[in-house]
């Protein structure tokens, strides 16, 4: 049990489209846990010794995925951590089952499709799956993601406003889950 964090959990894993606020939400979720922050596409990049948008023109998005998971299941091991994943992480059942477990929260940053799709275009260009694309490919891409961002997490979240009001929700949420889940445990652990 982490008393200090105030959690019981021993890793928050963050899940959402791209731009949907987990790398800026998170470090300040992760600080205010006293977690470290991992962005996984930053541990993508250091395990494959180039960046992804390489990674898609020279090796293709299968091989990307391949090294997704192995960076899903070594960051499953850590602890005390918060993890950023990339957006097309619940597309491989098994990066999931890596993450879900006893130990994690799961937490999807649901961001409203008109504010995804009207992020700026210098931010999309950023991520392969997104540069110079449709609004149509765009809607199929959300469509698609939406039912497994809420299949795989323990919490839902809205980034709609600001990043203060996003991230004090975000908390409220935590809190609220840990709450019911460590009075399940405590009922389990008196059972024993």
């Amino acid at each position: 049990m982490i008393l200090e964090r105030n959690i019981n959990f021993e890793r928050i894993i963050l899940i959402g489209m791209p731009c949907s606020g987990k790398s800026s939400i998170g470090k300040a979720l992760a600080q205010h846990y006293h977690l470290d922050f991992v962005d996984m596409d930053e541990e993508i990049v250091n395990t494959a010794g180039m960046s992804i948008q390489e990674i898609f023109e020279t090796q293709g998005e299968a091989a990307f995925r391949a090294i997704e998971s192995q960076v899903a299941k070594r960051l499953s091991e850590t602890k005390n951590v918060l993890i950023a994943t990339g957006g097309g992480v619940v597309t491989r059942e098994e990066n999931m089952r890596f993450f879900k477990t006893d130990t994690s929260i799961i937490i999807f940053i649901h961001r409203n499709f008109y504010k995804f799709a009207t992020t700026p275009k210098r931010i999309m260009d950023k991520r392969p799956m997104l540069r110079q694309t449709s609004f149509e490919k765009l809607l199929t891409l959300y469509k698609t993601r939406l039912p497994l961002y809420k299949k795989y997490c323990d919490i839902e979240t809205h980034n709609d406003t600001t990043k203060e009001e996003a991230l004090r929700d975000m908390i409220r949420a935590v809190e609220k889950y840990n709450a019911e889940h460590s009075s399940c445990k405590t009922t389990e652990e008196t059972n024993e």
